[in-house]
């Protein structure tokens, strides 16, 4: 119904000899066509008065279009060079992690003197943690979950004594700075 209005108000302003008095007031009695037919008036003033400055004053438009158009071509030219950019950070940023593996240190704590029998320790030396949470998991009877893949060939050194309990343990994992496994009932999982 809205644009059915607007239609006719549309070809009413292009052609206002082609309806009758009455249809024109019945047509500006809605609010919101007159506030259109305003906008529509004001606007065509604008552009007329532009037409008539740009008449008036040639070269003064022509050097506004080169301003734009300068302004674009920068524009276009930052862009470029900030993807760019972006890509040559992305590669190098690749080409260093294919390079040197994640390793990740922490000072070895002091382990105390334990009377335990030698089966019960256990040393991860640069082993990645997916093999260290599979190991883990299978010996305390729980399933391992990754919710990212890059986690899993972050290589550790740890010492594990499987004497302590699974929650012992990963609260140790826990203490490396890009670790973070959550233990859940029956499940390791590795964020």
């Amino acid at each position: 119904m809205k644009e059915d209005k607007m239609e006719r108000l549309l070809k009413a302003m292009e052609n206002p000899g082609d309806y009758t008095d009455e249809e024109l007031e019945q047509l500006f009695e809605d609010e919101e066509l007159r506030d259109c037919y305003n906008m529509a008036i004001k606007a065509e003033q604008g552009f007329r008065q532009r037409r008539e400055q740009a008449e008036l004053h040639p070269l003064a438009t022509h050097h506004i279009w080169l301003k734009v158009a300068a302004v674009f071509i920068g524009l276009i030219m930052l862009s470029g060079i900030t993807i760019a950019a972006i890509q040559y950070i992305r590669y190098i940023d690749d080409k260093q992690t294919v390079q040197k593996p994640p390793v990740t240190t922490v000072q070895p704590q002091p382990v105390a003197e334990s009377n335990e029998p030698a089966d019960t320790l256990r040393t991860f030396e640069n082993e990645e943690l997916e093999d260290i949470l599979s190991e883990i998991a299978a010996y305390y009877h729980l399933r391992t979950e990754f919710r990212d893949d890059e986690i899993r060939h972050i290589r550790l050194y740890i010492k594990w004594n499987k004497a302590q309990s699974a929650e012992a343990m990963v609260e140790r994992l826990n203490g490396f700075e890009k670790v973070n496994v959550i233990l859940d009932k029956d499940l390791l999982c590795a964020e």
